[in-house]
């Protein structure tokens, strides 16, 4: 085979290889770390037993599309835990590394949600039957995320720069933080006049992890 035709041969394969998934993403240990901290079945009812003013909900995360290569695509679902199968706030979040301690998180809402309630539960690759990417709507919400230690992650939005229109708000804020067990979620809406609109008011939603998703 003459060089030429080598060439385009090898190249040939290589393009097959990473159409087949075979070539993944090569991921950083930080970005491996984050993917297992936010992956997987949060509640925090232990939260509710100390707390009435909480109710109890259910906070779950799962990678999506992971043989794309750039960075993290998650498909999340919020819900009361008794109305599980209705939740209440789903989302797709890509997660990109700025640099070595610092990601940011773009956020999309689903055009279509209902396609893909506790959809969770399948096996990757999750969505891909469903939506794709021309399906979701970006929001304006970009969380700015830090790694405080090996296995702690916090950040959240800047100010004013999360458009809202629940109950009245004009923008709002998330506070978050994640570790291997513990994941803090604090969302809150204020209007033009600053007043707090939506949301707890002394602290966020603090889950517990109590099934991990491995891939």
């Amino acid at each position: 085979m003459k060089a030429h035709s080598m060439r385009k041969f090898i190249l040939l394969v290589l393009l097959c290889l990473s159409a087949s998934g075979l070539f993944a993403q090569k991921l950083s240990k930080e970005l491996k770390q984050l993917r297992e901290n936010l992956s997987g079945k949060f509640t925090n009812e232990d939260q509710t037993r100390f707390n009435p003013a909480y109710k109890p909900e259910s906070f779950i995360m799962k990678q999506v599309w992971p043989e794309r290569t750039d960075g993290l695509w998650f498909y999340g679902e919020q819900a009361v835990v008794d109305s599980v199968k209705n939740p209440y706030k789903q989302f797709v979040w890509h997660v990109t590394q700025t640099d070595q301690n610092r990601f940011l998180v773009e956020v999309f809402a689903l055009n279509n949600p209902k396609q893909v309630i506790v959809e969770w539960k399948g096996k990757p690759p999750l969505l891909a039957n469903n939506i794709d990417e021309s399906k979701l709507t970006k929001e304006t919400c970009v969380m700015y995320i830090v790694r405080k230690t090996m296995i702690e992650f916090t950040g959240g939005t800047r100010e004013k720069t999360c458009i809202a229109t629940l109950n009245g708000a004009a923008y709002k804020t998330i506070e978050f933080y994640s570790s291997e067990s513990t994941l803090m979620w604090w969302e809150r809406g204020f209007n033009a006049g600053e007043q707090l609109v939506f949301g707890p008011e002394k602290g966020g939603i603090i889950y517990r992890k109590t099934e991990q998703f491995n891939y």
